[in-house]
């Protein structure tokens, strides 16, 4: 092959719209000698196979290449001066066909052009970029003579300049470099694909003002409309159609053109113009049947369809369209608006069915425009197709980054599963939007849409119940399983069943109200049965006394009567405080006095006893004057003699007879006899008093204390007669050995006073007799000695 020959060339490039991901297909015009020719540029990141039909007139043969991809937004045939191009997918392989109109040629070029390669050494039968020549008599710039240059890099072995660079047609280095237009251009292509709308529509109008001859203005203008189309803003529609139509008149045979012509006919549907967006949408099907919008604007004219009561015929439209579509992309758009079309119908199944298709093969769609995927989830809530909408929702908040869009759909989802009867789901919705939410204003909502999609239960007792049991196995660990908790009490509360709802006290918790609430009515049961072990049982857990005033203090007493005294004393001490009457104020008194003695606190068994005491006397509420006997005690024990003997002159005038006089006179008589100077006839005073209250009521608790102590104050005051007549009434009661043998001493010495020697000596002997060992019988020995 010989080497390029230099001439001038003018070169006019048109970029077509990518096939392939990677594949860049580029057409240039130029002329050579007064010759029109142009090179289509097939370019990929990998490499493919180009080959050209051999037969009698290989320039005129056509060009088959094969790409193994799909196309991902479609592609749309061309048809220039010098070839025509299509495809076809064969067993998801990309085929495209280059027919010549006059002849062509096909170049292989490797990877790297500054490499040490012959350019024309081998046709290689892959490769990353092919070219294709189309020309009218002879391939531009080949010849066989040498030139003077050539019009690209070439790498020449061994040579001094190993390397030239592209020359211009002066035979001078070209500089390539980008214009400002070309920064321009590239923002407003970065923005489009970020959908920064209104930020490439300024970008779009600088340019256009600043650059009016830009070479970019076919793709400016094209990205205005695109701009445009994509805000939700009607009043833009009349713009689009203004730019739209200039657009097509100036660029007709360009590969963008049913892009456009689809534009367009949108823009007229939004501006109610429903003939002229039918006539363009019409013009992409028929005039432009294999571009990715011929399918699209098919669908559109199904829906047109379906609003003139054609339904029959819009069905196949939609069908074709679905059939036809060049792109997951546009197959999810035409199965969206055809299921929108089947639910108007009712045919729910149908509807269903196509969106599944959506959501199984291309759930990226829902994200791509965030405010119309909101509408479709309104339109099929709407229609009551909830468990679909609340399917494209989930997808919707997992993926999508417009946050404002994802937490409203967030706050439907929990409401569109409810709606569907989904309620695990639906609970599940509403946590998450809580979690992700909290400051939300409709917070309040959600929890109270979650409350109710977990507890508004119909049904018995019992079957609220159970739903109950199954939310607390559920949902362990979660405010959720506390109310279902909580319901269940409520309800074992109202039936009366107690001692179940203490069977939830573990997970309820010891201060709940409903476990106190159950105790405290155990409590009452057991108070009005007077069944005060059972209810102790009761009132030694119960944190919190909800019982009445009467059955506080009949609590109380339960309590006291069982020497429980600290639990009577948690009863007794707020009710004291918070008594308002004389009488409640008297009860409380009354008891804690008492309580408190028996707890040893005998300064405030003080406190209360003399107020109480003083209480019961004013008022004359003779129940409570008993109260003075605690008074006396405590006054006792804390040495208040003076008081206490007081006290014991009242006690005396209002219970004379009382046997628990006994007490009071033993403790006084003992003061007596320690006293540094005896009073023998308050010594004989309340001996007699205890002697005769205990014959009484049959008691010796202080016997022969109080007989020891009256004989030996008749002794000393020598009323030796009574003496004697109380010491044999003694002898005849069951006393000790010891304490026989103290009274037969004491005996012993009355006789002795009086001069009855025999019947002394006998009482001593007596004493003798007796096995015991004790100081009073060797007083015995020593004074039966002295009669010797």
């Amino acid at each position: 092959m010989s080497f390029l020959k230099i001439s001038f060339v003018c070169f006019v490039s048109i970029v077509l719209a990518n096939a392939l991901n990677a594949l860049e297909i580029t057409v240039n015009y130029g002329r050579e000698s007064s010759k029109n020719f142009a090179v289509l540029s097939i370019k990929n990141d990998t490499p493919f196979i180009c080959t050209q039909k051999m037969g009698y007139d290989e320039e005129s043969s056509q060009i088959e290449c094969i790409i193994e991809a799909i196309p991902k937004m479609g592609f749309t045939p061309i048809k220039t001066g010098f070839f025509d191009f299509n495809y076809e997918m064969i067993k998801n392989k990309f085929h495209l066909f280059v027919t010549p109109k006059k002849k062509q040629r096909l170049f292989s070029f490797p990877q790297d052009y500054k490499k040490n390669t012959a350019i024309f050494k081998e046709k290689p039968t892959e490769s990353v970029l092919w070219e294709i020549v189309g020309y009218e008599d002879s391939v531009p710039f080949l010849s066989n003579k040498v030139s003077n240059g050539l019009n690209f890099p070439v790498s020449i072995e061994d040579a001094q300049t190993p390397h030239m660079p592209q020359l211009d047609i002066s035979n001078e280095p070209l500089q390539a470099f980008n214009g400002l237009d070309f920064k321009d251009y590239s923002k407003t292509k970065e923005l489009i694909e970020k959908k920064s709308y209104y930020q490439a529509l300024t970008t779009i109008s600088q340019a256009i003002k600043q650059y009016p001859n830009t070479i970019f203005k076919k793709d400016f203008y094209l990205y205005q409309i695109i701009a445009l189309s994509e805000i939700s803003d009607l009043s833009k529609q009349d713009s689009i159609i203004e730019i739209s139509q200039a657009w097509i008149k100036q660029y007709a045979s360009d590969p963008k053109l049913p892009e456009v012509l689809y534009l367009l006919a949108n823009a007229f549907t939004k501006a109610s113009n429903k003939p002229e967006a039918g006539h363009y949408y019409k013009q992409i099907v028929d005039e432009h049947p294999r571009s990715r919008y011929a399918p699209l604007a098919k669908s559109k004219l199904a829906i047109e369809l379906a609003s003139t009561s054609n339904a029959g015929l819009a069905s196949i439209y939609f069908q074709e369209a679905y059939t036809q579509a060049k792109d997951l992309e546009s197959a999810s758009q035409i199965a969206l608006e055809w299921a929108s079309f089947e639910v108007l119908k009712q045919n729910h199944a149908n509807a269903i069915e196509l969106i599944d298709k959506i959501l199984k093969a291309y759930p990226q769609y829902f994200i791509m425009d965030a405010n119309e995927t909101l509408k479709t989830i309104n339109f099929l809530s709407n229609n009551k197709l909830y468990k679909t909408a609340a399917q494209i929702g989930r997808y919707f908040i997992a993926h999508t980054q417009d946050q404002a869009l994802k937490e409203q759909v967030s706050y439907q989802l929990g409401e569109l599963y409810e709606k569907d009867e989904d309620f695990d789901n639906a609970h599940q919705a509403n946590v998450e939007f809580i979690a992700a939410y909290p400051a939300n204003q409709d917070i309040k909502i959600v929890k109270i849409r979650d409350d109710n999609i977990l507890f508004d239960v119909s049904g018995s007792d019992e079957e609220k119940i159970k739903h109950y049991d199954y939310i607390i196995t559920k949902y362990p660990q979660t405010s959720q399983e506390k109310k279902a908790l909580e319901l269940k009490a409520t309800i074992l509360f109202r039936q009366q069943r107690y001692l179940d709802v203490l069977g939830l006290r573990k997970e309820l918790g010891e201060r709940s109200v409903f476990v106190q609430d159950a105790l405290n009515e155990l409590i009452r049961l057991h108070l009005r049965e007077n069944n005060c072990r059972s209810a102790n049982t009761y009132l030694l857990q119960v944190l919190d006394y909800k019982l009445n005033e009467d059955e506080k203090l009949q609590a109380f007493d339960c309590l006291y009567q069982n020497s429980l005294n600290k639990n009577a004393q948690a009863i007794s001490a707020p009710m004291l405080k918070s008594a308002t009457t004389l009488e409640s104020k008297l009860a409380w008194l009354y008891r804690d006095a008492k309580n408190f003695y028996q707890l040893a606190d005998y300064k405030s068994s003080l406190l209360s006893a003399r107020d109480a005491f003083s209480l019961a006397i004013s008022s004359k509420q003779n129940q409570y004057k008993d109260i003075g006997f605690t008074l006396f005690s405590s006054l006792a024990h804390i040495g208040s003699k003076d008081e206490a003997f007081k006290i014991s002159s009242q006690l005396d005038e209002l219970f004379k007879d009382d046997k628990r006089m006994i007490f009071v006179y033993a403790t006084l008589l003992e003061w007596e006899n320690n006293a540094s100077s005896k009073n023998e006839t308050s010594i004989q005073i309340y001996a007699k008093k205890i002697i005769q209250l205990q014959k009484k009521y049959a008691s010796d608790e202080f016997s022969p204390f109080s007989e020891f102590s009256l004989i030996d104050s008749l002794t000393q005051t020598n009323n030796l007669e009574q003496a004697s007549i109380e010491i044999s009434e003694l002898l005849s009661s069951n006393l000790s050995e010891e304490d026989r043998q103290k009274a037969l001493y004491l005996q012993g010495n009355i006789k002795n006073l009086e001069h009855k020697n025999d019947e002394a000596k006998r009482s001593f002997e007596s004493c003798i007799a007796l096995p015991a060992s004790s100081a009073w019988k060797n007083l015995c020995e020593q004074a039966l000695k002295l009669f010797e």
